[in-house]
């Protein structure tokens, strides 16, 4: 297959230079333990935050890790979408007879991040083991349809964020602040925000449906009905359908860069 030799490729480049990978995996992991100290300082001040406790949160952490890491290492040719055009690299693939988005895929493979889906997926373990939680086979489904929401949301923003590059050619910094954003957003319950801001993360851009919804589901904790809560990841997928046609649209109206 064409991307098992991007995959190698990418490998390759990445073992040219081992002093710089591994200084980029290590940065990537001291973040992370910053970020996961960040919620055990706030839980050492209070037992609980809105009724969810260290545990609950510490399993959004590591679903919110997992996803944005993972998105972030096998999908970084649609973030650097912005440089591609100025750099007049997109005209060279569009002529190629091969799909558009399968070279997105294959043009920026950022393995530092492999080790953040490995830590991710360890604090994910963790919390499973410690949160309060019947398990049953539907739950496992939920959480399992979580994390695939999780990575096809945090693509879909990275689609919206590629079309709009077509017409502004920079990556816009509002773009950046929403990405971001609603990652360090995801690291607690949304009902501890503002009500506009839980509405936008629910109805607008569905964070919710990787973090709070389906978490509530699987503790049993909240107001908002269960059933509503096991298919959100489900309906959160959908989410990528206008992304998808803003992007393609986008690109019809790309008109090069001249050089």
């Amino acid at each position: 297959m064409l991307y098992n030799k991007y995959l190698k490729m990418h490998i390759k480049s990445s073992l040219e230079y081992k002093a710089n990978t591994i200084f980029l995996a290590t940065a990537q992991v001291l973040v992370f333990v910053a970020e996961i100290l960040g919620v055990w300082m706030l839980f050492e001040r209070f037992d609980t935050v809105a009724g969810w406790g260290f545990y609950d949160s510490l399993l959004m952490v590591g679903i919110v890790m997992t996803t944005f890491a993972f998105t972030e290492c096998f999908a970084r040719g649609y973030d650097e979408f912005p440089n591609l055009i100025k750099s007049g690299s997109l005209d060279r693939l569009l002529v190629r007879p091969v799909n558009i988005y399968y070279q997105l895929f294959g043009a920026k493979i950022e393995f530092s991040k492999f080790f953040r889906i490995i830590l991710g997926i360890v604090i994910s373990i963790i919390a499973i083991i410690n949160i309060n939680a019947d398990w049953n086979a539907l739950k496992i489904i939920v959480l399992i349809a979580t994390y695939m929401c999780g990575c096809v949301v945090i693509f879909s923003l990275m689609l919206i964020a590629a079309g709009i590059s077509v017409y502004t050619i920079e990556n816009l910094e509002f773009v950046n602040i929403i990405t971001n954003g609603s990652k360090e957003l995801a690291y607690y319950p949304l009902n501890i925000y503002n009500k506009w801001l839980t509405r936008l993360f629910t109805f607008v851009i569905p964070v919710a449906c990787f973090n709070y919804l389906p978490l509530s589901y699987i503790i049993g904790v909240g107001n908002i009905p269960l059933w509503l809560c096991a298919i959100s990841p489900f309906l959160g997928i959908l989410f990528i359908i206008p992304c998808l046609i803003f992007f393609n649209i986008s690109l019809k109206r790309y008109q090069g860069t001249g050089t």
